[in-house]
């Protein structure tokens, strides 16, 4: 099963224990490093809006947790200079 489809299913349950949360976001991570967080991410923030009231409560807290893990472990700085290395130089 994949990562997305255990945060679904916890929505759909209406439930999440933290450990749940955790073990989840870090294999995510070891799968699928940072493009993996920043896809459920987006999968979460657009189908937010679209859920039942009753599930949105939860469905905002695993966001909150992929947002959460993704800064701690992913900090901008540490990506943008990535990428600012990885970057081709500008021509001119």
């Amino acid at each position: 099963m994949s990562s997305a489809e255990k945060v679904w299913r916890s929505i759909g349950r209406g439930r999440a224990h933290p450990s749940e949360v955790l073990n989840t976001l870090i294999e995510l991570d070891n799968r699928q490093g940072a493009v993996g967080l920043y896809a459920l991410e987006r999968e979460l923030g657009r189908a937010l809006p679209r859920l039942r009231p009753s599930a949105r409560p939860l469905a905002q807290a695993w966001l909150e947790a992929v947002v959460l893990y993704r800064q701690t472990y992913y900090p901008e700085a540490r990506l943008a200079r990535l990428l600012c290395r990885t970057s081709l130089p500008a021509a001119g």
